[in-house]
């Protein structure tokens, strides 16, 4: 029997990266053609390099992989625009066994689904739920570089994370990654989808954590099973910039969509609310004190442990 699967992404100006991430997903699906049925609902959040045309055309409504176009207006940023994808998939009306979820720039390889199967069962034997996985990525040609797939505290208190490696079998993880990050129905029929308050990024730890909370085993995969270049500063080097800027560009930055404290903040609040208070102090010192900032964080050793959290940055 096959597994009925809705993939979510959202899309903004980056054509060539969209087509070849659908084309991978095709690929991927035809491997497993007997094990999973893909319906793709992608966000369009007002592209102007001719993404969904170019979409259309590699995809038609006859090909094998339907993709559906669902059109935003150009401000809902990656959390709004995987909820708008989301939410299409739910109101379809589809009983969906799971979601997909998956970045455009993630080059998912033909083991993504044994992989990712493998996961939510092991899940499922510990602990006799279904719940999620998440795919570990590597940088593109250095399968030894990882770069995505989820993290684990290592101290908890200073917020000190580290990236999950493979080992051949699924690990647990505190905090997920939505680059490829498959979710039974049974998660989202509890949870719901990404939290609303999310403007850009920080919604895809959330729900991994708030999954957790509500019993759903959350692992990663095996090995490698897809490639996502590791685009973002780390939190090291986003410090070090902001002390290069001066305090009006600094607050520009902190206030952008995509650099916005307040997604992180929300986050923090959710889901570790005693750290609540220490993160709007340090992050009003990271804004008026970077190079402060720089120094007290150096020495609780945040920067020791931490790797880069994808959609956080």
């Amino acid at each position: 029997m096959r597994s009925s699967i809705a993939v979510i992404l959202t899309v903004f100006n980056r054509r060539e990266k969209t087509v070849s991430c659908l084309k991978h997903l095709f690929a991927a699906a035809e491997a497993a053609k007997e094990t999973v049925s893909l319906t793709v609902f992608l966000t369009d959040d007002g592209c102007t390099d001719g993404t969904a045309e170019a979409v259309r055309q590699e995809f038609p409504q006859s090909s094998n992989l339907i993709v559906h176009i669902i059109q935003g207006d150009g401000n809902l940023f990656w959390a709004g625009g995987m909820r708008k994808a989301w939410q299409a998939a739910i109101d379809s009306g589809t009983p969906w066994d799971y979601y997909l979820l998956i970045n455009d720039d993630t080059y998912i390889y033909n083991n993504v689904f044994p992989q990712l199967f493998e996961a939510i069962d092991h899940g499922y034997r510990l602990t006799g739920r279904y719940g999620m996985a998440s795919g570990i990525t590597c940088q593109p040609g250095h399968p030894q570089e990882i770069t995505y797939g989820g993290l684990n505290f290592v101290n908890k208190t200073k917020g000190r994370q580290e990236l999950v490696k493979p080992t051949g079998k699924p690990q647990h993880i505190d905090l997920t990654h939505a680059n490829i990050l498959l979710v039974h129905h049974s998660v989202v029929e509890k949870v719901g989808i990404f939290h609303k308050g999310f403007l850009h990024s920080g919604a895809d730890q959330d729900y991994g954590m708030m999954a957790a909370r509500h019993g759903f085993p959350v692992y990663s995969t095996s090995i490698v099973c897809g490639e996502c270049e590791r685009d973002h500063s780390s939190e090291k080097e986003e410090a070090q910039q902001l002390m290069q800027l001066s305090f009006a560009e600094r607050k520009e930055y902190i206030n952008s969509p995509v650099h916005n404290d307040r997604d992180y903040l929300l986050m923090v609040r959710r889901n570790m609310p005693l750290r609540y208070p220490m993160a709007c102090m340090m992050r009003a010192i990271r804004l008026y004190l970077p190079s402060f900032y720089y120094r007290i964080t150096n020495l609780r050793g945040v920067y020791k442990k931490t790797r880069c959290t994808g959609s956080e940055k």
